[in-house]
């Protein structure tokens, strides 16, 4: 019987800041965090300014089974071997998903502690939050009524008085971002027959709420600017 338990996705990281590597390994090691983090220092070079960082770890009873089915489902971004380029960074994000449905228990993942990694992920943290602060701005000055904002790590989110809803919006580098309307599961139907009027192509996501994928920030502020002012719910 195999003793590989855990899937993980893996990233190199450059200390120096230098360069952004648009990669995710996708593999499998033993059981416990110990495994894991031996794992990781095998494949990062404690000499090399290129560093490993595992970014997300599930244990399951047929590891093997579920890698080899998620570098099937992969296999159209392959680079090489186990790696595959992920350049929007939602790699995590779309697991998840089928994790909970395979029933994968998440584990926590062990740190990096030495002070050039730890350096440079405060900085990629803080263009984040620059880069959510700046898509925020961008689309509340293309409003036509101002809405209460929150700045979230996986992009900028906008709330409605008027209408009760909540537009999540995932911040994606490409600059085609994910909306996801927030309690818009009761009122599934009549909202999105609404927007696939207006030209909008609209899908139902795991919670029952109303997603739309590949909107620019321009995309972003129309569909709210529009569903502020025409989408009413008949009684």
């Amino acid at each position: 019987m195999s003793n590989h338990t855990i899937i993980y996705i893996m990233r190199h990281i450059d200390i120096g800041g230098h360069i952004e590597i648009p990669y995710k390994k996708v593999g499998i090691t033993g059981s416990g965090n110990a495994t894991l983090t031996s794992r990781l220092e095998q494949i990062s070079n404690t000499k090399s300014p290129v560093k490993a960082q595992c970014i997300a770890a599930w244990e399951h009873d047929d590891a093997r089974a579920v890698e080899n089915a998620l570098h099937l489902l992969l296999e159209d971004s392959r680079v090489e071997g186990e790696w595959f380029l992920d350049k929007n960074d939602t790699l995590v994000e779309r697991m998840q998903p089928i994790m909970e449905l395979i029933g994968a228990r998440a584990l926590e993942i062990p740190g990096a502690e030495d002070s050039y990694t730890k350096s440079i992920l405060r900085k990629e943290d803080e263009l984040k939050k620059n880069s959510n602060h700046s898509l925020s701005g961008e689309i509340s000055g293309q409003l036509q009524e101002p809405l209460r904002t929150r700045i979230r790590i996986g992009g900028p989110t906008l709330f409605s008085d008027k209408t009760n809803l909540t537009y999540y919006v995932n911040a994606r580098k490409s600059g085609e971002h994910k909306l996801h309307i927030g309690r818009s599961k009761g009122i599934f139907d009549e909202l999105s027959a609404f927007l696939v009027e207006k030209g909008f192509a609209v899908e139902q996501d795991a919670s029952g709420d109303v997603h739309i994928f590949g909107m620019s920030p321009d995309d972003i502020a129309e569909l709210i600017n529009l569903t502020e002012a025409e989408f009413v719910l008949e009684e």
